[in-house]
């Protein structure tokens, strides 16, 4: 019992010391490749940083940062209470379920990018254009997983929340939420990473402030350090959100699986 028990923390430390080995393996790769080639090419890991610490000072990366997640935060929030409706109103029925999945399955497919001319055309330049297309990129995820997720819910404990005359809302938050839950996390993730590319590509397209939008000019002006800066920030904060959403699924799955090992 104490090997095995020791053998799962040893495995658990090489993973934890593999994941802490890969960003600076990155970044020792980043240097080797900018003494490579020249400056005017690739900047250095330390010019990057130079540059996002006067992009600070300055307050251009501020003010992109701030004006990217305001559209962020609204574009997902939209997607998450969207996506969720429909997910759960498609799988509490069979009959509209098998309707609407082909037809939301196959909008899903199309490529996205293709249709921004439409949102441009509808909302115009500013912020409303960018938080319309990123909720679209990731609405999809969410009402598709939680209407995955809405089939593994035990027709029990529907009956017995009918039974006991429960309002939609408490049907929801105390019957559909728990069971729907790691699916429901995993839909999250993924729309999160969806809206976080549509806000970006929308800057980048067509916006006149955000990080997308200053991505482009210092791409443009063939600055590598301010333009390595932005994307720092942006995988940064990717990584910060994926790797709080991958905790908390692996702390639903423990909890799924003692609850089975209980039952």
């Amino acid at each position: 019992m104490s090997t095995s028990s020791s053998r799962f923390r040893f495995d658990g430390d090489v993973v934890l010391f593999g994941r802490l080995a890969v960003p600076l393996v990155v970044v020792a790769l980043w240097q080797v490749l900018a003494m490579s080639v020249s400056g005017f090419a690739l900047a250095t890991p330390t010019d990057t940083f130079d540059a996002l610490l006067d992009g600070i000072r300055s307050g251009w990366m501020v003010e992109g940062f701030e004006r990217t997640m305001t559209e962020l935060l609204v574009a997902y929030v939209l997607a998450i209470v969207v996506g969720i409706w429909a997910g759960v109103a498609l799988g509490l029925s069979d009959f509209w379920h098998d309707v609407f999945e082909p037809i939301v399955l196959g909008t899903y497919a199309i490529p996205k990018v293709t249709l921004f001319p439409i949102f441009l055309f509808v909302f115009q330049f500013g912020m409303d254009s960018k938080i319309a297309f990123g909720w679209f990129h990731g609405v999809f995820p969410v009402a598709i997983l939680t209407m995955s997720a809405m089939g593994t819910i035990d027709e029990t404990h529907l009956d017995v929340a009918r039974s006991l005359r429960l309002s939609r809302w408490q049907t929801f938050r105390h019957v559909i939420v728990p069971s729907i839950l790691p699916g429901l996390v995993i839909g999250l993730r993924l729309g999160f990473n969806l809206t976080f590319l549509g806000i970006v590509l929308g800057e980048m397209f067509a916006s006149r402030a955000g990080l997308g939008y200053t991505l482009v000019e210092y791409i443009a002006g063939v600055q590598t350090a301010p333009m390595l800066a932005i994307i720092v920030v942006l995988v940064l904060v990717a990584t910060v959100v994926n790797v709080g959403f991958f905790v908390l699924e692996n702390r639903l799955g423990s909890r799924s699986a003692d609850t089975a090992q209980m039952a």
